[in-house]
């Protein structure tokens, strides 16, 4: 199959990791794939898979006014849609709210189905008015509307026919460090995420101050970055934190953090399809996390292969992880049963249901 891949980036994102697990895979079956990205690829966080042609168009940038913005917009989807045509392709694949409507719109009229799919929860991230509106009206020509979980799909019946949404998830990655037994793990709680309002560290903060004045010899460690870092590194003083959390940034070797550490938490305000709670799963940690509207309760369930608390509730969320902390035997019976359950993400059951959304694709548009 000749597949046409379109994304803003590949940078360090959950999506842009998905976009090229999935480009990896198809190539390395025999696909003819062509990946086009809006960059112009000098700051790829991921390396080119092999049998991949990249198509850097270079089109990304700010406008200073909106004049200038609908000029921009408009040479964008002309180079967009030139570099489609000069490829032959059996479908198109497109990640993300506003470069899905690019791409239906470059691509109207050339005949080639056009998948796209929503890699947040619509719902929760505010893309703006004007985006909003051009959404509603260009995802009625999408052939199909992938989204990463049950939650989110009422929301995409409201922009396409039900017939055309697919419920997908993630693919479980390759897990690079090797299973650590319950016993010899650390008495560290791990996080990880953009330091961001929408993870919900301060929350996570919060709630561990009350977990640490029953626990003082477990850590916290928040693996990530961003724009909060002042304020949390601030809130982590104020809460007398300093000897017992960390802060150390962003960290290539995930794996081997989430293996070593007893416990995960997601304390996020809302999700897409939380890659690194199934990563955490799979690295048998015992997880907690936010039954935020969408993702979590995909993947964790309550009292069987994790602990679900509301959102933003840091006395809810210093309770489950309490119960974990004191409850070794739970605790490691949680981390291996969330291990054993993301076989149902092993990339080739993925694959399988892209697959599916394919043949459905091409015979609507036939």
């Amino acid at each position: 199959m000749r597949i046409g891949c379109v994304i803003a980036s590949l940078g360090s994102g959950g999506a842009e990791r998905v976009m090229w697990s999935l480009c990896t895979a198809w190539a390395a079956r025999g696909d003819t794939v062509t990946l086009f990205t809006f960059d112009d690829g000098s700051q790829d966080f991921h390396a080119m898979p092999v049998g991949v042609t990249r198509v850097a168009l270079d089109i990304a940038g700010v406008s200073s006014s909106s004049l200038g913005a609908i000029r921009a917009n408009v040479a964008r989807l002309r180079t967009l849609r030139c570099a489609l045509r000069r490829v032959a392709l059996d479908v198109i694949v497109s990640f993300t709210d506003r470069t899905n409507v690019s791409t239906l719109l470059a691509a109207r009229g050339l005949g080639i189905p056009v998948v796209i799919s929503e890699r947040i929860d619509p719902r929760r991230h505010d893309i703006g008015t004007a985006w909003s509106m051009l959404r509603r009206f260009t995802y009625r020509g999408a052939t199909a509307l992938v989204v990463q979980t049950a939650r989110v799909r009422s929301w995409a019946e409201t922009h396409v026919s039900p017939s055309r949404v697919h419920v997908i998830g993630n693919p479980l990655r390759d897990v690079a460090a090797p299973p650590v037994a319950a016993g010899d793990r650390a008495a560290t709680i791990a996080a990880v995420g953009r330091l961001v309002p929408q993870k919900g560290f301060d929350t996570l903060l919060r709630a561990f101050a009350l977990v640490h004045r029953t626990h003082p010899t477990w850590r916290l460690v928040i693996n990530g970055e961003g724009p909060l870092r002042a304020s949390l590194e601030a809130q982590v003083r104020e809460l007398g934190l300093d000897a017992v959390v960390a802060l150390p940034g962003r960290t290539s070797t995930v794996d081997e953090v989430l293996a070593g550490s007893a416990v995960f938490v997601l304390s996020s305000r809302y999700e897409g399809f939380p890659n690194v709670l199934l990563e955490a799963m799979a690295c048998g940690c015992a997880c907690v996390a936010t039954d935020c509207d969408s993702g979590p309760s995909d993947l964790l369930e309550h009292d069987a292969l994790g602990l679900l608390v509301p959102v933003d509730d840091a006395a809810a969320l210093a309770d489950a992880i309490t119960r974990v902390l004191d409850n070794p035997v739970f605790r490691s019976q949680l981390g291996e049963s969330a291990r054993v359950s993301t076989q149902r993400f092993a990339p080739a059951r993925i694959l399988q249901a892209w697959d599916d959304v394919f043949v459905a694709s091409r015979r609507r548009a036939a």
